[in-house]
């Protein structure tokens, strides 16, 4: 049986890339997909990139490549685009929205946010009435995604929530593997504060159109997140307070609304 990890929303944290690497690389996996957002919010843009394209077979545009590199609107999307080199720039804009694959006989999809956008959030832990009709958009083809006429997934892999889910409707499988960087899962021991990243295993028969045994499992991982805390101080990032604090504690900021009070457009 194959094995392939897939990571996703790194966000330039070259400490917890750093970690989830290395975890994988403890269980024997030599093959990992990365779902995107390799960078902004963290101290590491250029080496979480470099170090992504080292050693991720497949890597899927996230919203945070296109904002940096290809429609910087904000300081932090400018700084991020200009610590990564010209080769970097042009190897992320020619980065995939989607990838299909086959593994014992099941179609899998992966995206990095929605089939409509990639900058679109799709969430999937409020049981309301709309529950069901957004889990059925994910497995759709769409011009956007410029596949019209392409099989339909039977799992589909996402990332972008920062947030680990697996759900099952009727033959559909919906996977998130959660975020390797600026999770909210915090646990502290000793009197120190740690978040926890994750990524997903998935084992079967890579390739084969054959249907056979296939698993998935979220995995997570501590990594030394203080580490990576003080880097960003010792930055000159924009917004290097407030991504402190994340990183420090798991409180999530909203980008968009300090932005608003700094009167950035």
């Amino acid at each position: 049986m194959d094995r392939v990890a897939i990571i996703s929303d790194i966000h330039g944290n070259i400490t917890a890339l750093n970690a989830v690497l290395e975890d994988i690389r403890k269980r024997g996996i030599n093959k990992i997909y990365c779902l995107g957002d390799m960078i902004i919010k963290c101290s590491s843009p250029f080496e979480c990139v470099e170090k992504i394209f080292e050693n991720c077979e497949v890597i899927i545009k996230g919203n945070c490549e296109l904002r940096a590199v290809e429609d910087p609107r904000i300081e932090e999307h400018i700084w991020n685009r200009d610590k990564l080199t010209l080769e970097q720039r042009e190897k992320i804009k020619k980065l995939p929205l989607y990838y299909d694959f086959k593994m014992s006989g099941y179609n899998i999809r992966l995206i990095h946010a929605s089939p409509r956008a990639v900058t679109e959030r799709s969430y999937f832990w409020d049981l309301d009435d709309e529950f069901t009709s957004r889990i059925k958009l994910m497995f759709e083809n769409t011009e956007y995604l410029n596949n019209i006429g392409s099989d339909l997934p039977d799992i589909l892999i996402f990332g972008h929530i920062h947030k680990p889910i697996l759900l099952r409707l009727k033959d559909k499988t919906l996977i998130n593997p959660g975020a390797v960087s600026n999770t909210s899962d915090v646990i502290t021991k000793n009197g120190k504060q740690y978040t926890y990243g994750s990524y997903l295993i998935l084992e079967g028969n890579l390739g084969s159109d054959k249907l056979d045994r296939i698993s998935y499992k979220i995995v997570k991982f501590v990594y030394d997140n203080i580490q990576e805390a003080q880097k960003i101080i010792e930055t000159d990032m924009p917004n290097k307070e407030e991504a402190y604090t994340e990183i420090a504690t798991g409180k999530y900021f909203d980008r968009k609304i300090l932005e608003k009070k700094k009167g950035n457009n």
